[in-house]
């Protein structure tokens, strides 16, 4: 499966644990680097949640955002939609979405403070993709 499935720009709807209410967001998908990478671009509707961009090459998912944080996820991207997780020594974290159709993906994360024996839910999210 192909990185350009996630092609465009999405809109998505963030169910936090922290939150209240309800996170809206952008994230724009497109090809860099003469098609080397898929770069994203993300933002956020709440001041909490930091704008950030992400480099992916089909097995890693390289993040880094306004606060100046960098992480280095593991990804698979398959038929039905994907997956990353990031063991490091501080906390893990892994996220996944699944397709929903053409046009939508739904999606999940989680955190693990004790090597992922055990798993908190952190956050669901809902994206549609744009015209």
């Amino acid at each position: 499966m192909s990185l350009d499935r996630l092609l465009g720009t999405w809109e998505l709807t963030m169910r936090h644990v922290a939150m209240p209410a309800a996170v809206r967001g952008r994230q724009c998908y497109e090809r860099v680097l003469d098609n080397a990478f898929l770069m994203l671009h993300a933002t956020y509707d709440h001041p909490e949640f930091p704008d950030a961009v992400a480099l992916l090459d089909g097995s890693s998912y390289h993040y880094f955002d306004v606060r100046g944080v960098t992480r280095v996820f593991d990804l698979e991207v398959g038929d039905t939609g994907w997956a990353m997780i990031r063991r490091d020594a501080d906390f893990w974290q892994r996220s996944a979405a699944t397709f929903v159709g053409a046009d939508a993906m739904d999606g999940t994360g989680e955190n693990s403070y004790d090597g992922g024996a055990t798993w908190q839910h952190d956050f669901s999210l809902s994206y549609a993709r744009l015209a």
